[in-house]
């Protein structure tokens, strides 16, 4: 009788075991399907920040509020990556939100950035290559017209140029612009006040432009304070050696890539790493049962309440592994910012 209840007591820990430690060990997180809604809002995004901008400098020279003339909104694939998608949805997508930003701006109301709740696929417009040649013209009175015929309207888009002549440039209060990080951060070996830079992706006006920030707070992850955080500070956008501002920006979103573990950004632009706590405790309540129901079919009433503590101890035992983990951003990884105030370049 001994060595029947042995063998079950030896059959039911290892059963114990099997339940309780998986959950310890790292979970492999399958990739995230992509679908034409990812493209579609990515292309959105990016294209009001385009729009807004180029409305705002077409109101500012008194041009007649026309999005057809600007050659971002005819080729729609700026700062497309296929990770978004298909470049058809994006493309879409671009142009439906270079419209609302180019309106938006060309009235000087202030950036939206909020993704209409009805946007949907409405297909992608065709501009005629006149429309922008004309438009090339216009802009430098020296070019011949067989000039805008022989140069190609899809360059401007693939190597972005900082404009070189002497006009004055303006970004608005609370205008979004995409960046590119050009050095790695991280919570593990990044120090407060360290700077850094990042080249401007969008909007296409200040695209290569660089932004000199710093790193002004860092928390690593542990026990009592879970999660990590990171703050970027955003300090001088710069043209070249003699153009360049004061600047400001708060972080307001970090596309994600793979290892980079945050969770969020919150409302003061601070960065959150990922933390387990919501698992934890969802472990200690499943190996706490676990144990329960094994004690109980062991030893009875007895045996119910020891098998209870054994489950317990075992989540214990997980909450003290399961650490928050470093927030790790890469170079060239892509980070949205929103101005904190107007900034004019001259």
């Amino acid at each position: 009788m001994k060595l029947r209840v042995s063998l079950r007591i030896v059959v039911l820990s290892t059963l114990l075991c099997s339940l309780a430690i998986p959950g310890v060990l790292p979970r492999v997180v399958s990739a995230q399907t992509q679908d034409s809604g990812v493209a579609l809002q990515k292309g959105f995004r990016t294209g009001y920040s385009d729009g807004y901008m180029s409305g705002y400098r077409d109101t500012i020279d008194s041009l007649g509020k026309d999005v057809t003339r600007h050659t971002d909104y005819a080729n729609a694939d700026r700062a497309y990556s296929k990770e978004y998608g298909t470049i058809e949805d994006y493309r879409d997508g671009y142009q439906q939100g270079f419209e609302s930003g180019y309106a938006t701006g060309y009235d000087r109301k202030t950036f939206e950035s909020t993704i209409p709740a009805e946007l949907k696929k409405r297909g992608v417009i065709a501009v005629a290559a006149q429309t922008t040649d004309t438009t090339v013209a216009a802009d430098n009175s020296t070019a011949t017209s067989t000039a805008n015929t022989t140069t190609p309207a899809s360059t401007a888009p693939e190597t972005p140029a900082i404009p070189t002549n002497n006009a004055i440039i303006i970004i608005p209060r609370d205008t979004e612009l995409i960046l590119e990080l050009q050095e790695d951060i991280n919570t593990e070996q990044s120090r407060e006040g360290e700077k850094f830079t990042a080249k401007v992706v969008s909007p296409s006006e200040i695209a290569g432009a660089t932004i000199e920030g710093r790193i002004s707070k860092v928390l690593k992850p542990g026990r009592i304070k879970r999660r990590s955080e990171l703050l970027l500070s955003f300090d001088r956008i710069v043209l070249s050696d003699s153009r360049w501002s004061n600047f400001s920006g708060t972080l307001i979103e970090v596309m994600a890539v793979k290892g980079d573990n945050i969770s969020r950004v919150d409302v003061e632009g601070t960065a959150v790493g990922k933390s387990s706590v919501k698992s934890d405790v969802i472990r200690i309540g499943a190996t706490t049962g676990t144990g329960a129901l094994i004690g109980g079919l062991v030893g009875g009433p007895v045996g119910l309440g020891v098998g209870a503590g054994m489950g317990a101890a075992f989540g214990v035992g997980a909450v003290v592994i399961d650490r928050g983990k470093h927030i790790r951003l890469n170079r060239n990884q892509q980070v949205r910012i929103k101005t904190a105030y107007e900034t004019q370049i001259r």
